[in-house]
């Protein structure tokens, strides 16, 4: 009866033949360490697909909505309106360019009063004159909307591209426009 040890070669076993060996040699722990590799790899994949998507606001999320080829109306909580192109939109700020906004110019006449607006381009007339980008705090921001090219803020918008020089576009609210017209009156008398 021979009693064999682990670990030890088999003194039975022919030369050159390879005896046995913990958990398969080098061929095996080089399959562990690929396996590992392959698992932590996929774990540091997901993990980074979930903080984009977390990040980003998911599959459906806001900016996808976004049409680049259209401009958008921002409105804040404060009653302003901005117009122009989102570049940027996440959950802390909004990017606008090409800026224009509706200034009021409300005159009080004898009779009826008019509200004439006029759409303006952000660093044309202010006195600090800003580049024409806007960062706002998403916090500030009401909702925002994709405008249709037949608008009539585009249509305003795309005047003011083909002559910048005619920066005062005014438009006149149609519902209180002033009726307070007067005709030349007739001076020629006959005698």
């Amino acid at each position: 009866m021979e009693f064999m040890s682990r670990g030890r070669t088999n003194t039975h076993a022919p030369a050159g033949a390879p005896g046995p060996s913990r958990r398969g040699g080098f061929m095996g722990r080089l399959m562990r360490i690929e396996l590992f590799t392959v698992i932590v790899g996929s774990a540091l994949l997901l993990a980074a697909v979930a903080l984009y998507l977390g990040f980003s606001g998911g599959v459906g999320s806001e900016s996808k909505k976004i049409n680049d080829k259209q401009y958008q109306a921002v409105f804040l909580n404060n009653g302003q309106v901005y117009f122009g192109k989102i570049q940027g939109l996440n959950n802390k700020y909004v990017d606008l360019t090409n800026v224009f906004y509706i200034e009021n110019n409300a005159s009080t006449g004898t009779q009826t009063q008019s509200t004439n607006y006029t759409l303006r381009k952000l660093g044309t007339t202010e006195l600090h004159s800003p580049e024409d980008e806007m960062i706002i705090n998403r916090d500030q921001v009401t909702f925002w909307e994709n405008l249709k090219d037949s608008s009539q803020v585009v249509t305003k918008i795309n005047e003011y591209y083909k002559n910048p020089n005619a920066s005062q576009t005014n438009t006149t609210d149609q519902g209180t426009q002033n009726q307070n017209t007067t005709s030349p009156q007739n001076t020629n008398t006959n005698q």
